[in-house]
């Protein structure tokens, strides 16, 4: 197995640095510990006899990839019936079963993820001890939730749900809102999530619905920036609900299927990213939740609304949703609002870790997207999501040393990052971590 000094250049190597262009040829990349310390072409490379020197010729070296929307939540559920047989499990087997999510992301060359769970403010922890192999983890901790909205599981207590549930907390009103930013805060979060709308998960969640006051909304963003560098991001599925989180101050707005030319204008002027999560929207009335014949025969009915117990989606409507889908993400690209990869991976055997974020990766190009352009969204712009792009994202000088270096040119075929196998070494913080496909340490 190969062995990385503590000082080591990478020669003649092709890097695709994430900002969207073709490789360099020819290049060389020093790294010193953790970071990359100089990148330039080889006729200007200067041996050091301090470093240890690697010829890649005829590799390729570009950023490690980004997820800007998963949640490490170490259930295992089908999604038929909400989170009721995940919450069943103890939080002790859910946590450690995080630790095989965020590991078979990282051979699947996902260097670094923004998990909205209460496990990521742990996984950070251990990850970052370079212990154990793992990416790294930008931890929102729990999002916030209304009671009775997403995440509030109805088959259980309310009690149950506010102790038991991985992904988010109950909170309602300006006061509770301020408070659980603040208890996520404590936890060691990075930045705070909210669902503004429904998700269309459970009867009493239709995605048709606003689950937050504009004060609320406001209070959480307010709350979050008060402690610089924290970012919030939004669930928004309706155009109401995107305006609303763009008028409250959110950063990223996950989903956001109904953009409108006023709103996407808004977004690019103001810089807020869109995380749209294709491949979960485009095919939620094939895959996810099928209609017609194909429907899930659910074992309870939803008999919670009794006024739409028999309002059933059709084909057609089915085809306008994703058609809805795709016109919203085509109109955020030509508006130039930025767009990150964000596969929103939730728990096997429904979502898996790592298949799901290549996936989405393959999503963002069959909906329009050049395959350079996808790995900007995968590196660059997800590493700006995440609110560390001073760090990651890129290959230059003073960025972390998390790398692939790749048998074949990923900027020519979406399938030669799909392909795991194509991966001959994973770099996290200038540590050789996976040496085609196992652990290196």
């Amino acid at each position: 197995m190969m062995e990385l000094k503590e000082y080591y250049a990478l020669l003649n190597v092709n890097v695709v640095d994430g900002y969207g262009g073709y490789p360099d040829a020819n290049q060389y990349v020093k790294i010193r510990g953790n970071n990359i310390v100089e990148k330039g072409p080889m006729a200007e490379y200067h041996r050091d006899l301090e470093a240890q020197e690697l010829d890649l010729k005829g590799l390729f070296l570009m950023p490690g990839l980004i997820d800007a929307h998963v949640h490490l939540a170490g259930g295992r559920g089908s999604g038929d019936y909400g989170d009721t047989e995940i919450m069943m499990e103890p939080k002790m087997v859910r946590a450690m079963r995080s630790v095989y999510e965020s590991q078979k992301m990282l051979k699947r060359g996902i260097t670094s993820a923004r998990d909205i769970s209460w496990n990521g403010l742990y996984l950070k922890r251990i990850f970052g001890e370079g212990i154990l192999p793992g990416p790294r983890i930008v931890a929102c901790g729990p999002g916030l939730a209304r009671t009775g909205g997403h995440c509030d599981s109805y088959q259980l207590t309310e009690e149950y749900v506010k102790e038991q549930h991985f992904w988010a907390v109950l909170s309602d009103g300006n006061d509770e809102c301020r408070k659980w930013v603040r208890r996520i805060l404590r936890e060691g979060a990075d930045q705070i999530k909210f669902w503004a709308s429904g998700g269309g998960n459970w009867p009493t969640d239709r995605i048709t619905d606003t689950h937050y006051t504009p004060d609320e909304m406001k209070t959480i963003c307010n709350e979050a920036h008060m402690i610089k560098g924290t970012m919030v991001c939004s669930h928004a599925e309706t155009r109401e609900t995107i305006r609303m989180s763009v008028e409250a101050g959110a950063d990223t707005i996950e989903h956001g299927e109904e953009l409108d030319e006023e709103l996407a204008e808004k977004m690019a002027e103001r810089g807020i990213i869109l995380v749209p999560t294709l491949a979960l929207l485009v095919n939620w009335y094939t895959a996810v939740a099928p209609i017609g014949e194909d429907a899930v025969k659910l074992i309870r009915p939803d008999a919670f609304l009794y006024r739409t117990i028999d309002d059933k989606t059709t084909a057609e409507e089915g085809k306008a949703y994703t058609q809805q889908v795709k016109d919203s993400f085509r109109l955020a690209r030509e508006k130039g609002v930025k767009i990150a990869l964000g596969s929103d991976t939730v728990y096997e055997p429904a979502t898996e870790y790592g298949e799901s974020s290549l996936l989405e990766f393959k999503e963002l190009i069959r909906c329009g997207m050049s395959v350079r352009e996808a790995i900007k969204a995968a590196t660059l712009t997800a590493a700006e999501a995440l609110g560390m792009s001073h760090r990651i994202g890129t290959v230059e000088a003073g960025k972390a040393a998390d790398l692939l270096i790749m048998k074949k040119d990923p900027t020519t075929d979406a399938d030669v990052l799909y392909r795991h196998e194509n991966i001959l070494w994973t770099i996290m913080n200038g540590r050789l971590t996976v040496d085609e496909g196992r652990f290196a340490f």
